[in-house]
């Protein structure tokens, strides 16, 4: 028993080093931007949860030595499209080589550059925009621009901004100090907001030609990356000091309160990244954003467009989710995971058209009709102990008739056995011998039945939670999320307990309201 006992502990120990080894925490990669007249909110009491991705990662090459472009003109001499991609938020299209792609590159001319952001390194810039641009569904009119070669989306402004929540043409440790001519520029023309990174130099490798790139955010929601000049392979840019992304990328954010002190915890439940092999001079990236259920204003509209999305309604903040976007806390804490619906009859329960005049008695029959589904709608979740008795009384009498039969099996069977177990006219020695080893082996077999339960409790529930810890968005990985303990233990400070002495005896209540 002791060796498999050793065994046992020797593999879960070699399972939780495979786990361990796999999980790879992104947030430990990214580095910390200054904010030009900005505030960095909750700074000390963040966490990331932006481990998880939809899509492979770029398992990239850390060599500190650059490979250069292959030279001899700076447009190749085909041009090549890329069947598009379907990352579920967003389509993308990769143009190499494109003879048009002067039309997706903007001159500014005439733009005073950005004077933070042009003579720094790790800077980054909010900048209001004159049109509502849709990110992943949600509208945005303001943008945080950094030096390293991305735009950060979130209104939440923290220093950790390479972490999620970007849209990167090419994220890397840039240096505008390092160049004369190293500029950030943007212009907003009305319908469209460029931001351009001009003649810039790689802090790690400012040996190579400067980079010039573009990314364009359009009014409706289209995504442009433009790159005019990429001396080097993406692929071979240092990643050691700053992490390195082409793509887009957004999360939620859950508060808890602990401890008196507010702690913000950003999931990443969404990344679409590059190819960095399909990036090169005069090459475009398009993303082009799909239909999500965030964008829909009302009941039927949310519940009959066609998407990729579980979009449901919740009336009670009136929005349309699938459960996963900035809204994510307010949806929970409203109970909308539980009274979202998504059949589009329910909606005509929540409609205010006006029918012809019923009569009286029809009149009677709908008021109450509504008030009754109002109030359910309303009142909150309350466990008593009237739910509980039933329950336990219905299962005492289930189980009471295979407990009448055990007795009944064990005194037909007793009329044959002493009391020992030992058939009559057996030798009583022989019979306790082998009553013992009976016994041992009865032992052996438990203890080694035992073992293997634990190892397939163990294995089952170390692949469970590793496929809830990289995966938050699904239904288990939502599951750890509300039951945290941070989470249980809000939860625990919102129940209330009462005792009420009544003619029939004291009775007792439980209400939550987490």
């Amino acid at each position: 028993m002791a060796t498999i006992l050793s065994v046992l502990l020797k593999f879960v120990v070699l399972v939780a080093f495979f786990i361990c080894s796999c999980v790879k925490l992104t947030y430990s990669e990214d580095v910390a931007y200054s904010l030009f007249e900005g505030d960095a909110h909750l700074d000390s009491v963040i966490s990331f949860n932006s481990h998880h991705t939809l899509h492979r990662r770029q398992s990239g090459n850390d060599n500190t030595t650059s490979s250069p472009m292959p030279t001899g003109g700076t447009t190749p001499e085909f041009t090549e499209q890329e069947v598009s991609q379907n990352h579920k938020y967003y389509t993308s299209t990769v143009l190499r080589g494109a003879a048009d792609f002067n039309s997706y590159w903007d001159e500014l001319y005439d733009v005073k550059h950005s004077e933070p952001l042009s003579g720094s390194h790790r800077v980054a810039v909010s900048v209001p925009i004159n049109f509502n641009f849709r990110f992943y569904g949600h509208d945005v009119s303001k943008i945080t621009i950094a030096t390293g070669g991305f735009l950060y989306m979130s209104p939440f402004l923290h220093q950790w901004l390479t972490a999620t929540q970007y849209i990167a043409p090419l994220m890397a440790n840039f240096d505008t100090t390092l160049g004369n001519e190293s500029q950030v520029l943007y212009k907003d023309f009305g319908h469209k907001f460029v931001v351009e990174w001009r003649d810039i130099f790689l802090q790690d490798q400012n040996h190579t030609e400067p980079f010039s790139f573009q990314t364009t955010l359009h009014s409706n929601g289209t995504i442009y990356f433009a790159y005019k000049q990429i001396p080097v392979e993406i692929q071979s840019i240092e990643k050691k000091n700053h992490p390195v992304k082409v793509g887009v990328s957004d999360a939620f954010y859950i508060d808890t309160i602990y401890a008196g002190v507010q702690r913000r915890t950003i999931y990443e439940y969404h990344r679409v990244e590059v190819d960095f092999t399909r990036i090169q001079s005069n090459s475009v990236v398009i993303l082009e954003p799909l239909t999500t259920c965030n964008i829909a204003k009302d009941c039927f509209t949310c519940l009959s467009q066609d998407d990729n999305f579980d979009c449901k309604w919740c009336q009670k903040v009136r929005r349309c989710s699938d459960g996963i976007d900035w809204l994510r806390q307010e949806w929970r804490d409203q109970g909308c995971e539980i009274q979202a619906f998504d059949n589009p009859d329910k909606c005509y329960l929540y409609t205010t058209t006006p029918s012809p005049p019923p009569t009286n008695e029809t009149t009677s029959n709908t008021t109450t009709e509504t008030t009754t589904n109002t109030t359910t709608e309303s009142t909150p979740i309350i466990t008593t102990i009237k739910t509980y008795i039933p329950t336990t009384s219905t299962h005492k009498t289930t189980t009471s008739n295979p407990a009448t039969q055990s007795t009944t099996a064990t005194s037909q069977s007793s009329g044959q056995q002493d009391r020992n177990g030992c058939l009559p006219g057996s030798s009583r020695s022989n019979c306790s011998y082998r009553e013992s080893q009976k016994g041992a082996s009865n032992a052996t077999i438990a203890g080694v039945v035992v073992a293997v339960l634990i190892l397939v409790l163990l294995i089952v529930g170390g692949v469970w939670f590793f496929y809830a810890y990289t995966h938050p968005t699904s239904a288990s990985g939502q599951w750890m999320i509300n039951h945290r303990p941070s989470e249980m233990k809000a939860k625990m400070n919102k129940m209330k307990f009462w005792k009420r002495d009544t003619a029939s005896g004291e009775k007792y209540r439980v209400e939550s309201t987490a």
